[in-house]
């Protein structure tokens, strides 16, 4: 009777096993044909059943099911729109189950494919989450796209998930996240000015000077064409006390520009760059920026605050006791500025674009806060009316 048993116990066993096998054959035809809730129901007892739930196979037809349910809920006129609302987990755990038991990789293409797809749609649910300001979920539907993108063998893929959750994260204040996403992107030789940018920003804040030239030094190594580079590598030479080769980079800098409208937007930056370690250097490159193209706010409020400190050195140097009048003559010399502040604020009010102007704002207020310093100074209270009035306007706007 024992061998009886024991006979019939195997005869179960075998049969289940062949069952669960045939029901996972049966949910790839069931697949291949598009009818996805009879596959749902062929594969998932063989999902949890102890002789196929170890098995490659099984977990990759279970990803390839739950991401043509996913594809499918997102069309509002299938019929299976609402078969499996966790669909995109599911995809995504049974992917990575698939590839940690295909030793062999007899799955992998596939496999590799099916994750790379759940990778793009945790993106496209991070972009989504990114326009409706939330921040902490961007990130970490980021994370899940970093992951699947980097499980599928394309490493290459996750960039922009990499972008967008430094985006979030610079969004949020978070300077820990900032540097977790970021510092991949330049190794991954990013040309993102933003990226290098906003890491070097975050360095130098943190008085980390020996970070911030690292940054510099990887932005001109991987964007070798990128003149705003070289301007990188020359503020962080300057932060580290090296003058002269600082001012190596700003001409490397210059050189690199051929275009005349880029070429004075370079010279400004560089003046703007100069302006506290060598100011007879800057207002050089403003003025030639100047010479190029007259229209502009930087260079053009730059030689404004160049010109008023001028003055203000040297009235400082003028005795209190003086009574030759040098104070009041040399004070009138405020009014070379004038016409640079009122082309910096006219270069802002003719700005056609709406967005592009309002971006502007707060260089708008400096402008008319230090023309207003000068006409007060020249006691010219009748032209410093109308300006107080804009600065007030801003004020209120601001609050």
């Amino acid at each position: 009777m024992k061998k009886i048993a024991l006979t019939l116990a195997l005869v179960t066993l075998v049969t289940a096993v062949n069952a669960q096998s045939l029901n996972v054959t049966s949910a790839r035809e069931s697949i291949n044909r598009g009818y996805y809730e009879k596959a749902k129901k062929q594969l998932e007892p063989a999902l949890e059943h102890e002789q196929t739930k170890n098995d490659a196979k099984t977990w990759y037809y279970a990803a390839l099911l739950y991401s043509h349910i996913y594809e499918e809920s997102q069309n509002p006129r299938s019929k299976y729109k609402n078969l499996d609302p966790d669909a995109l987990e599911k995809c995504k755990n049974a992917a990575l189950r698939c590839k940690e038991l295909d030793t062999e990789a007899e799955h992998a293409e596939g496999n590799n494919t099916i994750l790379g797809y759940a990778g793009n749609e945790y993106y496209k649910k991070a972009i989504n989450a990114f326009k409706a300001n939330q921040w902490d979920s961007c990130m970490m539907l980021c994370e899940e796209s970093i992951k699947l993108f980097n499980e599928s063998g394309k490493k290459e893929f996750a960039s922009e998930s990499y972008l967008l959750a430094g985006k979030a994260a610079m969004n949020a204040s978070n300077q820990e996240s900032i540097i977790k996403y970021f510092n991949p992107l330049v190794r991954l030789r990013t040309k993102e000015n933003l990226v290098y940018r906003t890491l070097f920003n975050t360095y130098k804040s943190s008085g980390d000077t020996n970070a911030a030239l690292t940054i510099a030094q990887s932005y001109v190594k991987n964007c070798k064409n990128d003149y705003n580079a070289n301007m990188m590598m020359a503020e962080a030479y300057f932060l580290k006390g090296n003058m002269e080769k600082g001012s190596e980079e700003i001409q490397k800098a210059i050189d690199k520009t051929e275009d005349p409208a880029v070429r004075a937007q370079v010279l400004a930056i560089a003046g703007a760059t100069l302006e506290e370690s060598n100011p007879a250097s800057a207002e050089a490159r403003y003025k030639e920026s100047l010479q190029i193209e007259p229209n502009q706010y930087v260079a053009n409020y730059g030689m404004a605050i160049i010109t008023y400190n001028k003055v203000v050195d040297k009235i400082q140097n003028i005795p209190l006791d003086d009574e030759t009048g040098l104070y009041e003559t040399t004070k009138k010399e405020y009014n070379d500025a004038i016409p640079y502040l009122l082309a910096a604020i006219s270069y802002i009010d003719n700005i056609v674009d709406d967005a592009t102007r309002n971006a502007q704002v707060n260089n708008l207020f400096h402008a008319l806060n230090a023309l207003n310093k000068v006409y007060t100074t020249l006691e010219m209270y009748e032209e410093a009316k109308p300006v107080k009035a804009r600065i007030a306007q801003i004020q209120k706007n601001n609050q």
